[in-house]
């Protein structure tokens, strides 16, 4: 949790001392998700996601995202193993957004994913919780602009946590 609000704290402050240069022109779409789990696993298990982009009304797009793997049970590869994007491509429609960028960290076994493209989908169902928002799993893609091709990726209930998409 801990290592969670300290990522959320260093996204949103790199946000805020660029934004005002890149952003005189008005934000024209903003989409943040925090959360520790997807419904397919167990609370506690999946360790956390988190994303914050925004798009300028000049089309610059600026964001990070995090995802921090937990594991899924005793000897689960990829425990305490994350991956850290710099968002480039930010594609909304409707409640849905598509994410994309360039893996720009990662922990020391997944090292050989950085400088790859990523995607990601976001699902903004409201803020009831019922139903649930929506993510995707970080795929690996072709391009770190993909988002423009708006896939269809696999969308998974959020256990708790909220998606937002502006």
């Amino acid at each position: 949790m801990k290592r969670s609000v300290v990522v959320v704290a260093v996204v949103a402050g790199l946000l805020l001392s660029v934004a005002p240069a890149a952003f005189g022109a008005g934000v024209v779409h903003r989409v943040s998700v925090g959360s520790a789990d997807v419904a397919l696993f167990p609370p506690g298990t999946d360790a956390n996601f988190s994303l914050v982009a925004t798009e300028a009304a000049n089309g610059t797009v600026l964001g990070e995202w995090h995802d921090q793997f937990g594991g899924h049970g005793d000897g689960a590869p990829f425990v305490g193993s994350f991956v850290h994007i710099r968002i480039t491509c930010l594609e909304v429609e409707g409640n849905d957004a598509w994410v994309s960028g360039l893996i720009t960290v990662a922990s020391k076994d997944l090292d050989f994913l950085v400088g790859l493209p990523a995607i990601t989908q976001v699902r903004d169902n409201g803020t009831s919780g019922d139903p649930a928002d929506q993510v995707s799993f970080t795929n690996i893609a072709d391009s770190a602009d993909d988002c423009q091709l708006k896939p269809g990726l696999p969308l998974f209930d959020l256990n708790n946590g909220q998606a937002t998409v502006r």
